[in-house]
């Protein structure tokens, strides 16, 4: 007791625990930042070595400083086209509806403060990830301890792919922020505001419909309504008129759809086009047959055969996490990762892209955050070889090596 009185002003009695500090979401900001400082200077050192095309088809070619070069590379060519002159279509060939309009939409509307549009899109990728940054930790603090919502936010940090959140000329941050913004707005009790924000993810990826039925089965499941076992799976009277208001999220995928059948008679005009990339829906995608193919001469590949499987591994890792995203977060967002990690597995021919897409499945990265809190020494090496990946994946991708 004595040592309890004389404990100095401003300091905890050395016989009482002391609660670890509630996780900023302004430090997970600037925790980005730091990262994203770190992969700039990597690209700047590598940007004036990027080789020419044809090893980088780039089209048209980057304008702009050249040190931020290597952060447009493949895929940003039609980014940059749809930003400067709209949309085409070809048929079942490759054309630019392949491509949703959210991101190269706000690359437009940057690009008219920048005058450069290889430099929006890259503005536009950055503040996009450092919103994501800030709203995943908002996210992540309400449902897990200090140790683990930082655990998890370094998961994600240092994800070997992620150095498609910091600068690169595509859009995957956009969707990943409006997906985390509008679980936020629906745990906050705005499911309308919810809704309206998860238009605009359904509008920015093609796998964002399933946002969807996430929205509307994290709302009944919010309300207690969700009662498999009594007989009925809702129970319809625990719900309020205004949560019918999730169901505002598919009118980026509906105003998508209206829009290719206004412009090109085809409101599918983005999966006809993928016939051009050999990935149209069918039974040869939906098997992986060139998959299998592949592996037959996976050794043909060399080096670059181990970014062809990672994207398979990376996929049967985040398959695993499903039943604890279940278990921890609940239906709503066990049924988000399910649908998201199968139909992007399934509109694959070879899984390749896979790595990239799993960005968006943040519940599953939670769950692999806290598990490595538990550990503290599998979670020094687990981050530590993520950080390295990621510089080392930052410059490969930086040189113009195709990698998902």
């Amino acid at each position: 007791m004595l040592s309890n009185r004389l404990a100095p002003a401003g300091e905890a009695p050395p016989d009482v625990a002391v609660a670890p500090a509630r996780p900023q979401v302004w430090h997970a900001v600037l925790a980005f930042v730091g990262v994203a400082a770190v992969l700039f200077v990597v690209m700047a050192h590598l940007s004036p070595r990027v080789p020419t095309p044809p090893m980088t088809p780039l089209n048209p070619p980057f304008v702009g400083p050249s040190w931020l070069r290597g952060w447009a590379q493949w895929d940003s060519g039609w980014y940059y086209r749809i930003a400067s002159d709209g949309y085409s279509f070809a048929g079942r060939h490759q054309s630019t509806v392949a491509f949703f309009p959210v991101y190269p939409l706000l690359v437009r509307a940057v690009a008219v403060v920048v005058r450069n549009v290889w430099v929006a899109g890259i503005v536009v990728t950055f503040a996009a990830g450092a919103a994501a940054a800030g709203l995943l930790m908002a996210w992540l603090r309400d449902r897990m301890s200090p140790a683990a919502a930082w655990t998890a936010l370094a998961v994600v940090f240092l994800y070997p792919y992620a150095f498609f959140l910091y600068g690169v000329v595509y859009p995957d941050a956009v969707f990943l922020v409006t997906v985390v913004a509008a679980f936020l707005l629906l745990e906050s009790d705005h499911p309308v505001l919810a809704g309206l924000v998860g238009a605009l993810a359904t509008a920015a990826r093609p796998v964002g419909v399933v946002l969807v039925v996430a929205l509307a089965v994290r709302t009944v499941e919010r309300r207690g309504a969700l009662r498999p076992a009594a007989g009925r799976f809702v129970d319809w009277s625990r719900l309020r008129r205004a949560d019918a208001g999730v169901l505002l999220s598919v009118l980026g995928f509906l105003a998508w759809c209206l829009f290719l059948w206004h412009r090109f008679g085809d409101p599918l005009a983005f999966a006809t086009a993928e016939a051009g990339w050999q990935q149209s829906p069918g039974p040869n995608t939906w098997l992986k047959v060139r998959f299998f193919q592949d592996m037959a001469h996976i050794w043909n590949l060399r080096w670059w055969g181990v970014f062809y499987v990672s994207h398979s591994v990376l996929t049967i890792v985040a398959a695993c996490l499903i039943p604890r995203v279940f278990r921890r977060f609940g239906v709503g967002y066990g049924v988000y990762v399910s649908v998201l990690i199968g139909l992007s597995a399934v509109s694959t021919m070879n899984f390749f892209g896979m790595a990239r897409y799993l960005l968006a499945a943040f519940p599953c990265f939670a769950v692999l955050g806290e598990m490595l809190a538990e550990r503290p020494a599998l979670r020094s090496t687990a981050l530590t070889a993520g950080g390295l990946g990621l510089v080392a994946f930052t410059a490969i991708f930086g040189t113009g090596y195709y990698m998902s």
